[in-house]
């Protein structure tokens, strides 16, 4: 059948010269080939030019800096007059039937301005810190709800005319962190809906270390994410603070306070056994996918990463709230000059 829209892949890229050929492969060996793929190189001082030359796709050679992934994208997407823009990070690798998949929403539905899949259950790093981390994104998306409230950029699409109506990503963020959140903020209060399209899988590539994934979670996500929730800009988008969340971070601090106190009060031991249980419990689908997944190494290992992931990101958010004061007036988005 003869493709209805013109559709554009989108990369940022910055030394990815481990990922990018398993990405680009992943983009040509797809059921939907676009109808043109546009790297953003990034000041790479690798093979990733190299690579992306190998596969003739168009190439944008930036800054002697690197600029960052939001700085790209809008480059790139400001290059193309296609009506869909496909966001793909260089560490990610779609499925075949993947890009059809989101066409295929575009089409069915005038009404979305964007829309996004989901990473697989079968990250290619197998260390302990990558697939926590990939895992726990996969199993986010596959359990949330489909009318999304913001937007990723790992594996997403827009509309090019919403994308240009909104001015594109924020060049505020300088580093990847949560301007596609933020992006889809936008696109969502004055564009139209957002859908998470859970089949539409990809494999991430990233091989994630234990401090980079902490750093990521903590500088790269929770701190900026909260400084936008505090502001009173994400329109109710509160991905991580719902009752549910919140109350796994209460149970998560009461274990380290049951902790101490059954050293000096042992009959707090039980309190402790049963805030445990009780973590364990509301986690159970995710911890079950870890045990299926990587054994009873990667299942405990990942209850560990896991609570710590709820003391670390409630804590910076509960600093946010308490310091942070945002701006009087919303912050002009910055975005490519003269587009």
């Amino acid at each position: 059948m003869e493709n209805k829209i013109k559709l554009a892949v989108v990369i940022p890229a910055y030394n990815a010269e481990a990922t990018l050929e398993a990405c680009l492969g992943g983009i040509a060996a797809s059921t939907r080939k676009p109808d043109e793929v546009i790297i953003y190189n990034d000041g790479s001082t690798d093979s990733t030019l190299d690579i992306a030359e190998r596969f003739g796709v168009t190439v944008i050679t930036g800054e002697n800096r690197a600029m960052g992934p939001a700085y790209g994208r809008n480059v790139a997407a400001h290059s193309s007059n296609a009506d869909l823009l496909v966001f793909i990070d260089a560490d990610v690798q779609v499925h075949p039937d993947s890009i059809a998949i989101l066409e295929n929403a575009f089409l069915d539905q005038p009404d979305i301005a964007a829309a996004f899949g989901s990473y697989d259950d079968a990250p290619s790093s197998r260390k302990i810190a990558a697939l926590y981390a990939n895992l726990r994104h996969h199993y986010f998306h596959q359990n949330s709800n489909h009318e999304a409230t913001t937007f990723w950029s790992g594996f997403g699409a827009v509309r090019r005319r919403s994308f240009l109506a909104v001015g594109g990503f924020d060049l505020q963020f300088s580093e990847p962190s949560v301007e596609d959140i933020e992006f889809g903020i936008r696109i969502r209060r004055s564009e139209g809906r957002i859908l998470l399209l859970p089949d539409a899988q990809a494999k991430h590539c990233k091989d994630w270390g234990l401090f980079q994934l902490w750093r990521t979670d903590i500088f790269a996500r929770a701190l900026p994410w909260s400084k936008i929730i505090v502001s009173g800009q994400s329109d109710g988008a509160d991905l991580n603070t719902s009752t549910r969340e919140r109350t796994i971070s209460v149970i998560a601090h009461s274990i380290w306070i049951f902790g101490l106190l059954s050293i000096l009060m042992p009959s707090a031991l039980f309190a402790l056994i049963a805030a445990v249980a009780l973590f364990i419990a509301l986690n159970k689908g995710f911890f079950t996918l870890l045990a299926r997944t990587g054994g009873v190494a990667l299942l405990l290992s990942g209850i560990c990463l896991h609570w710590l992931y709820y003391i670390y990101a409630s804590l910076v958010f509960a600093l946010v709230s308490l310091t942070y004061r945002p701006p009087l007036k919303p912050q002009k988005v910055e975005h490519i000059a003269g587009e």
